[in-house]
């Protein structure tokens, strides 16, 4: 009974040196992947938390690209904005010299004044990878449209040139935070500026319409201050988008890093393991060898 015996330790074995092949074949895979398992199922009762985890960082990914897209978005209106600051500061210090000139002949006002009109217009009408960043909440169209617009009197407000909408544009930066960022051509300070120019651009020259160019120059005070304002909230806006795109980012590394704790291998490690492993794989088929050899009929002669 004791040579028949020698079967039963055989299948054992065999069974034993399988086992051995299985974590041999796992192991190889762990160190040319660096990672624990090439599917869920292979992490057990991780697999929900890693899922969760990747979910999160997933999210977080597209809370970076849509926030880079929006800071883009108010970079483009902050240097429009600057730009239009700088063509203001010029029309009234040009204005200015008009007036202090006190002349009858003021020759040249109407061409130069819609030059400045169409530039701002130009200005307003920034692009951004398709979108225009003055429409509010429309951004397929160009918010300013000049055609027709004439305004009537200095104390008129005069928006007939916008064609974009009063609707905010938003976007969420992160969970819970929504970001309105959109910029409007009918914000109080560019109206004022586009009405100052419409109206020397139509003021008579000879003789000069002094009381004209002074109405539009006050205007221009007026707006400088305001645009200087609006500036000033495209740059909050900026530095909101980049402290939510950082906070996100942030989180990001802090997610990967779990992940990473959870899935990768030390490859150094596995390697020690693999090199264990593949010395008892040896050994097991040496055993298997071994008693394979063993002929049963030598035992009943």
């Amino acid at each position: 009974m004791d040579r028949i015996s020698t079967f039963n330790q055989q299948r054992q074995f065999i069974a034993q040196a399988l086992e051995v092949q299985k974590r041999y074949a796992t192991e190889q895979t762990q160190q040319s992947t660096s990672v624990k398992s090439l599917s869920y199922d292979g992490y057990g009762a991780q697999s929900r938390t890693i899922i969760s985890l990747e979910s999160d960082l997933k999210a977080a990914d597209q809370y970076v690209s849509n926030g880079t897209i929006v800071a883009a978005r108010v970079q483009g209106a902050y240097s429009a904005t600057t730009s239009i600051t700088d063509l203001t500061t010029q029309a009234r210090s040009w204005l200015s010299s008009l007036i202090s000139g006190a002349t009858d002949d003021i020759s040249g006002v109407n061409v130069q004044a819609q030059a400045y009109l169409e530039e701002v217009a130009s200005l307003l009408n920034t692009k951004v990878d398709g979108y225009y960043v003055f429409g509010g909440g429309t951004t397929t169209n160009p918010p300013v449209d000049l055609t027709g617009y004439a305004a009537t009197d200095a104390a008129t407000v005069d928006t007939t040139y916008y064609k974009g909408s009063d609707a905010g544009a938003s976007f969420e930066a992160a969970p819970g935070l929504d970001i309105t960022y959109s910029a409007s051509a009918a914000d109080s300070g560019f109206e004022k500026l586009l009405r100052a120019l419409s109206l020397a651009a139509q003021a008579s020259e000879k003789p000069a319409d002094l009381d004209i160019v002074q109405d539009a120059y006050d205007l221009l005070d007026q707006a400088i201050d305001e645009i200087s304002v609006e500036q000033s909230r495209l740059s909050g806006i900026a530095q909101s988008v980049d402290e939510a795109m950082d906070r996100n980012v942030d989180f990001q590394l802090y997610v990967e890093s779990l992940v990473g704790d959870l899935k990768n291998v030390d490859v150094t490690e596995i390697t020690a393991k693999l090199s264990a492993t593949e010395l008892q794989l040896e050994s097991s088929y040496s055993v298997l060898k071994a008693l394979q050899s063993i002929n049963l009929l030598d035992y009943l002669r």
